[in-house]
């Protein structure tokens, strides 16, 4: 998964593409781009299937990510702070090879903009919309740099990602993906943390367990 520096772990469908010759923490300067018209979306998601969309129908930002919309999502949108949930697949730029997917298992969340994804995921996911797919074409310094990550991630590795932007979380679900471990460790905590509370009782409505 595109976690910091060793996985990645969110509905809109993007690709995105990162070149080794991005900055690691870059800011977004510039918009994503505005979908395919629907006279040719048909024709972009055909393309970008079979890797056949030219570079120059890519949005190149100034850290050097490339995005293209394949299908742009009409739900809300993903600002940073916001708890996304994407579901994506990820290859080797340099060889088409697959290195990971979400496919078969739950999207990945994570908090948008908080450095829980690789550098190019935090800029590429956001101002997508639920509902949305997009390419990303993530150079390795905002990916995982010169050291790669394990025997499936050369270092320098480019990498493509197709994303699709399934939700955004709210309430619990939003709370427990902030939090290392996710609602697992947010129950157990919660659990502890309860079970400290007699001790700060009167100890005449203290119950016998805990005096």
């Amino acid at each position: 998964t595109p976690g910091s520096r060793g996985r990645p772990q969110m509905l809109s469908l993007f690709s995105l593409s990162l070149s080794p010759s991005l900055a690691l923490s870059p800011s977004v300067s510039g918009r994503l781009a505005r979908g395919p018209s629907l006279c040719c979306r048909a024709a972009v998601v055909m393309q970008a299937a079979a890797g056949e969309v030219a570079d120059e129908e890519y949005t190149t930002t100034a850290s050097g990510l490339k995005y293209l919309d394949v299908v742009s999502g009409n739900g809300e949108v993903a600002e940073k702070g916001a708890v996304v949930q994407v579901d994506y697949t990820g290859t080797l730029a340099s060889d088409g090879t697959q290195f990971d997917s979400s496919k078969g298992r739950s999207p990945l969340a994570f908090e948008l903009g908080a450095g829980r994804v690789i550098p190019g995921w935090d800029e590429g996911i956001a101002g997508m919309k639920v509902g949305g797919k997009r390419t990303l074409v993530v150079p390795a310094s905002l990916a995982y740099g010169e050291t790669g990550a394990g025997a499936s991630i050369p270092p320098d590795s480019d990498l493509v990602f197709e994303t699709e932007l399934v939700g955004i979380a709210t309430g619990v679900d939003a709370l427990a993906s902030k939090i290392p471990g996710g609602l697992p460790n947010l129950i157990l905590s919660s659990v502890l943390l309860l079970s400290f509370i007699p001790y700060f009782l009167p100890e005449d409505v203290r119950p016998d367990l805990w005096k």
